[in-house]
């Protein structure tokens, strides 16, 4: 009785196990391209593609309205690239990097708010 008991645990917590198993985040994973995209100590965007020969590549900058800011195109024979943005002339709001090719897309957004700089005063008496 408690071999049948226990063999029903382990198959009941295994089925489970695989019920909840979905595709995970390598599903959404474009097949034409690898993408990285992050911040560098200046404050501006690494952008690192590798991609499959014969397809074409685009980096954009676009503002959270979808107004195009910059393009940089990656052409059929390139296989690496590695791209850095300043953006120290963007205002304050909200922007999305996005890479593309053949109809896939990897994208990140991100802000840019301005910090207040602190003035500091000393008075001295003599």
């Amino acid at each position: 009785m408690k071999n049948s008991f226990k063999s029903l645990i382990c198959a009941l917590a295994l089925s489970t196990t695989v019920a909840f198993a979905g595709p995970g985040d390598n599903a959404k994973k474009p097949t034409t391209f690898e993408a990285v995209i992050y911040k560098n100590i200046d404050g501006g965007v690494n952008v690192n593609v590798e991609k499959t020969p014969l397809n074409y590549a685009a980096v954009l900058i676009t503002t959270a309205n979808g107004d195009l800011l910059t393009r940089q195109s990656i052409g059929r024979k390139q296989t690496k690239a590695a791209m850095k943005f300043n953006l120290r002339g963007l205002e304050d709001g909200a922007y999305k990097i996005s890479v593309v090719s053949r109809g896939e897309k990897v994208e990140k957004e991100f802000t840019i708010t301005s910090q207040e700089k602190v003035v500091k005063r000393t008075l001295t008496f003599e």
